[in-house]
């Protein structure tokens, strides 16, 4: 199923009876009144715009409101009637429920007679499993396609990532030259050929780096992921493990929806779950210094308007407690932001959005902190920012980390790293190879500036 839209109308109906308290002198007041509705519009989690509040409550009489809650509640009492049910893989796929379409699609395909069908059921389950980070079930399925079709060129291509981020790099240049083939230019990955062979040379030269990595000891089969460091030595990571807020699965992942955590001598327990942590995703925080300012990541706070979009949120410390978050001004609609990461003095932010006016995909913005905010984001330039995607920067002093799928690498995400020069610029993207980097997706690095150092360990 994909939308209840009971809850929406309980939601609107606490609205307008919570609206019936308020002294007409606030309602008319345009400067009083925003400052209501978004209150009103945080507590019932809808969307009322501030004109059509007013609108609403100044110009229409006592009467009238109480026969519209009135007319709502047959709908509280049962379902919407426009609930919409998802019956097959392939409407579980188009609307991005990924963990759904998964266990339909299987039984499609193998109820599926023509080999055309199957290629397309069989792309569309690689692609769901991709989505939820079973990389080696997608490889198989995209292997599958492509033998399935006279011709796909799409699944050959997945599939020869696949391999790759499987660290299979012989057979990943093999099927990128048959790709190149196929297509009819030989030359055309001879960019990602050329990767795989300096990759492996890579991982051959790993005991070598001078480095060892290790998962940390508070890890489960859920996702976590993101980390920053937090006072006191504690860190703060993004999970989607059973005890984040709220009884509702995420579609995308068939998991809990995502929530800040903190991680204490080893344990780890919600981030200031009544402000901050939400039913919504919510991820991927950075602190300023002074630990009194965070930046973080929600998505999906706006259904109706936004359902698949992230928005950067702000908090500030209030007392020992954190206040309500509010979004960046900058923040557009219908656009996809993420990955913050204040500068320790707070006068520099850094984020990863897929802005239209970028270069390609996810791109890396940087925005100063002026006398009245934050200033319109910059677009960093090409030495960073490629066509593909840019994500999860984390700006230490004059240097910049941040995760790339496009610039040369060993698979997935890989994770480089630049500096500021003299005139201004940034300097070449350097890739930190192995182990810090791997086949598969490598992100959220950051560096622990007061923690006690070991030999050859980064933390």
């Amino acid at each position: 199923m994909v939308k209840n839209c009971k809850i929406r109308f309980w939601r609107l109906a606490a609205f307008f009876a919570a609206s019936f308290f308020l002294p007409r002198s606030v309602v008319n007041n345009k400067t009083n009144s925003a400052t209501v509705i978004q209150r009103l519009n945080s507590i019932s989690k809808t969307y009322i715009s501030p004109d059509l509040f007013r609108k609403l409550l100044f110009r229409t009489s006592t009467m009238k409101k109480i026969f519209f809650l009135l007319f709502l509640i047959p709908f509280l009492s049962t379902d919407c009637a426009y609930t919409i049910k998802i019956k097959d893989g392939k409407t579980a796929y188009e609307r991005k429920q990924y963990a759904v379409a998964t266990k339909f699609l299987n039984k499609e395909y193998a109820a599926a007679k023509s080999r055309s069908d199957k290629s397309k059921i069989a792309y569309m389950l690689a692609d769901s499993y991709r989505h939820s980070n079973k990389e080696d079930d997608a490889t198989l399925w995209f292997k599958k396609a492509y033998d399935d079709a006279t011709t796909n060129v799409d699944a050959l291509k997945e599939y020869a990532f696949g391999l790759k981020k499987a660290e299979n790099y012989k057979e990943a240049a093999d099927a990128f030259k048959a790709l190149g083939q196929e297509i009819g230019s030989p030359y055309e990955y001879r960019k990602e050929i050329t990767a795989c062979t300096v990759a492996s040379q890579w991982v051959a030269d790993v005991q070598y780096s001078g480095y060892s990595v290790e998962p940390s000891s508070f890890n489960t089969p859920n996702a976590e992921y993101a980390p920053a460091i937090y006072k006191d030595g504690a860190l703060v990571v993004t999970s989607d493990r059973s005890t984040a807020t709220g009884d509702a699965l995420y579609g995308w992942t068939g998991n809990r929806y995502s929530d800040l955590f903190i991680v204490d001598n080893k344990t780890l327990k919600p981030f200031d779950e009544k402000t901050i942590n939400t039913n919504f995703n919510d991820a991927t925080a950075s602190f300023t210094g002074d630990y009194n300012e965070m930046f973080f990541t929600r998505c999906g706070e706006n259904a109706a308007k936004d359902a698949h979009f992230c928005r950067l949120m702000t908090s500030r410390k209030v007392g020992d407690k954190w206040g309500d978050a509010d979004a960046l001004p900058f923040v557009k609609d219908k656009i996809n932001y993420g990955h913050p990461s204040v500068s320790k003095d707070g006068h520099w932010l850094y984020f990863s959005s897929n802005d239209p006016e970028g270069w390609g995909g996810y791109d890396i913005y940087a925005c100063e902190r002026g006398p009245n905010g934050f200033e319109n984001p910059k677009l960093l330039p090409r030495t960073v920012n490629t066509v593909g995607n840019e994500e999860f920067p984390f700006i230490d002093g004059d240097t910049l980390y941040f995760a790339s799928d496009y610039l040369p690498g060993m698979g997935g995400l890989d994770i480089f790293k630049t500096y500021k020069m003299k005139d201004g610029n940034w300097s070449p993207a350097q890739n930190l190879k192995s182990p810090l980097n791997s086949g598969r997706d490598d992100f959220g690095f950051v560096i622990d500036p007061v923690s006690d150092k070991q030999p050859g360990v980064i933390q």
